[in-house]
């Protein structure tokens, strides 16, 4: 998966959804472009999703953990939704999910 991200970071496009939560976390989508293509993980994949494959991903601005919900297709990479992770969902850091109790 990462190497199908990789290779569409020159065509990124944002969804209305993803556009609206990077202005509630006050994110360009400049600023959110450009970390990517600095360096992100993959922390999940969902080559199953029935919208068609997605993953989850983590990478950082301004020192910032940022996760980004996104799909390749095509020739492009979809920015679906992103948002700054939860200690309270997610551990130190920020790639695995606490348990549920």
């Amino acid at each position: 998966m990462r190497d199908e991200i990789i290779s569409r970071l020159n065509n990124i496009r944002h969804t209305l959804h993803a556009v609206e939560k990077e202005s509630l976390e006050n994110i360009t989508a400049e600023e959110l472009e450009q970390a990517l293509k600095q360096d992100f993980d993959v922390i999940e994949e969902h080559p199953d999703d029935p919208r068609g494959a997605s993953c989850l991903l983590l990478c950082s601005i301004h020192k910032s953990p940022i996760h980004v919900v996104c799909a390749p297709h095509e020739d492009a990479l979809i920015i679906i939704i992103v948002y700054r992770p939860d200690l309270n969902i997610w551990k130190d850091d920020y790639k695995q999910r606490r348990s549920v109790k």
